[in-house]
């Protein structure tokens, strides 16, 4: 399947749409079961009820298109919800929050998080993908090469949060590579070939590799400090690339505050003063080198910013509870 097959696929009315169109809707109280939120009766969508089957293998993930021509109501989930705006654009409802998404965005929902969708018209296009929570913790949050400060915070804001409430918003011009990554994932669900389970997943973690990367949510959640946390991804994603030879001050002259007033501030946004943040940004960039190079120890503990072996030495040991060589050694051939 080519691009241009993928989009006659993507834009053709389904037999459920038909439906829709002659004003027949789905029978959600009989398929799904209703909880009730104050006030208010919502729906709840159960992973076990998808039709996992007919994707072979993504047990942890079903991917969709939404069904146009009629809303979705008000529900919550069981499962990690992923919602792309491949074509057109799409009016959602988040905790009772208006978010219009237009052609290119993406929005991560949590499983709490009571979420309703309006109507799409024929040019709206949006992708779905239902994600198993323990997904996250079996292919990202359990690697310790994985463990950057920025992936956890991303990821764990969603999968291991307290009230599970939170949703992570992702504008279109934070990633040129995110259309791309979607059509062939795309045409690997419409149109499978050999090995589709193994090439589904990696199309999956590289999708979800890049909104990593691309980092910079416009909105968290439903909390009132959103600013905290834009703050604290800026901060976390900036050390994440000037390890080497950022200081404090220079961190702090960057984002526009003295320095003693930019320390207290890291501390209280993140539970971590600005040295251990910077300290366990270089211990994070020395695994790449220790898995898939040869450089000596020494000089890998130079590159990422340590003077001083011994302290590198110690602090590798005290977060990943072996020494370097040890942890080389173990690793390398998983890395």
């Amino acid at each position: 399947m080519d691009f241009s097959q993928l989009e006659q696929t993507l834009f053709d009315i389904t037999p459920s749409e038909r439906r829709y169109l002659k004003n027949e809707r789905p029978n959600y109280i009989d398929n799904h079961h209703i909880i009730t939120r104050g006030i208010e009766h919502i729906f709840h969508f159960r992973y076990s009820t998808l039709p996992t089957s007919s994707q072979e293998g993504t047990v942890d993930f079903f991917i969709r298109k939404q069904s146009r021509f009629t809303p979705v109501p008000n529900h919550i989930t069981d499962y990690i919800e992923l919602n792309y705006v491949y074509c057109g654009q799409s009016q959602q409802y988040i905790n009772g929050k208006e978010i219009l998404l237009t052609e290119g965005d993406l929005i991560l929902i949590d499983t709490n998080a009571a979420h309703a969708v309006d109507s799409a018209d024929y040019n709206d296009i949006i992708i779905s993908i239902n994600i198993n929570p323990d997904y996250f913790r079996k292919h990202f949050l359990n690697r310790q090469q994985n463990h950057s400060a920025l992936t956890q915070f991303l990821f764990q804001a969603i999968s291991d949060s307290q009230n599970h409430n939170q949703y992570l918003l992702f504008r279109k011009q934070h990633s040129s590579h995110l259309r791309l990554l979607f059509q062939q994932l795309l045409c690997e669900v419409y149109d499978p070939q050999v090995l589709n389970r193994m090439v589904l997943n990696h199309y999956f973690q590289l999708i979800l590799l890049e909104l990593i990367r691309s980092f910079s949510v416009e909105a968290n959640g439903t909390s009132d400090d959103s600013h905290k946390q834009q703050l604290t991804l800026d901060i976390l994603s900036y050390l994440s690339t000037h390890y080497t030879n950022t200081s404090l001050e220079s961190c702090a002259e960057y984002f526009g505050y003295n320095s003693s007033y930019f320390s207290s501030l890291v501390k209280s946004y993140t539970g971590q003063t600005f040295k251990t943040l910077l300290q366990n940004s270089r211990l994070e960039a020395s695994i790449p080198f220790l898995l898939n190079s040869k450089q000596p120890i020494r000089d890998i503990a130079l590159e990422v910013g340590f003077s001083n072996l011994n302290q590198f030495y110690k602090l590798f040991k005290d977060k990943y509870h072996q020494t370097p060589a040890d942890f080389r050694r173990q690793n390398k051939h998983s890395g």
